[in-house]
């Protein structure tokens, strides 16, 4: 159990770090600098494979089973394959959003930053309540036999950014998560 629920969170915390970055490089945006847009579309580029391949589909396993063994928790929780499918929609219009960009096509600043934002506003929001209601239903309510046809029926891929060896086109992405650990590190140690 606690292998898939770790796995779950560690790919959470993954991709907060990620939205961190976005974050910076929209922070840079507003100011009318010009980002990073290998950062931005490296994260955009992860949002648009690894959550739908790999991640929420080890997340609908596990609802599949909450939903079988405590259907009230699982009916509270919500739909979250409709809020997946929400997520990589709003990912593929802010996708087409920096894909217009990288081409100089004129994008008004103002759309532009308001679907970024509403992209960072989904995910994290979509993830905060798993953290707070669907992982926790799960550890509850999921007993050894679920998570071990959980476990039985994931793939196990190498994740291309937070693996090893990280895809190529991540390498600004990844330098850049690296180094804002680093200097979380050093300001933890001051």
């Amino acid at each position: 159990m606690t292998n898939i629920i770790d796995s779950l969170r560690e790919d959470h915390a993954n991709l907060a770090k990620l939205l961190d970055a976005l974050e910076r490089q929209l922070g840079l945006f507003d100011e009318g600098e010009t980002p990073d847009y290998d950062i931005v579309r490296g994260v955009v580029d992860y949002c648009l494979d690894y959550p739908d391949l790999y991640h929420h589909p080890k997340e609908d396993l596990v609802l599949e089973h909450l939903k079988a063994a405590d259907p009230v928790a699982a009916a509270a929780i919500g739909d979250l394959a409709a809020e997946h499918q929400a997520l990589a929609a709003l990912t593929r219009r802010f996708a087409d959003a920096i894909d217009a960009i990288l081409q100089d096509i004129q994008v008004p600043r103002g759309p532009f930053a308001d679907t970024a934002r509403r992209f960072l506003e989904a995910y994290r929001e979509h993830m905060n309540k798993e953290e707070r209601e669907f992982l926790p239903a799960a550890r509850r309510a999921l007993g050894a036999a679920d998570w071990a046809e959980i476990d039985a029926r994931l793939s196990q891929p190498e994740d291309p950014l937070f693996g090893a060896p990280t895809e190529a086109h991540f390498a600004a992405l990844r330098q850049d998560v690296l180094y804002w650990a680093q200097e979380a590190r050093a300001q933890e140690a001051r």
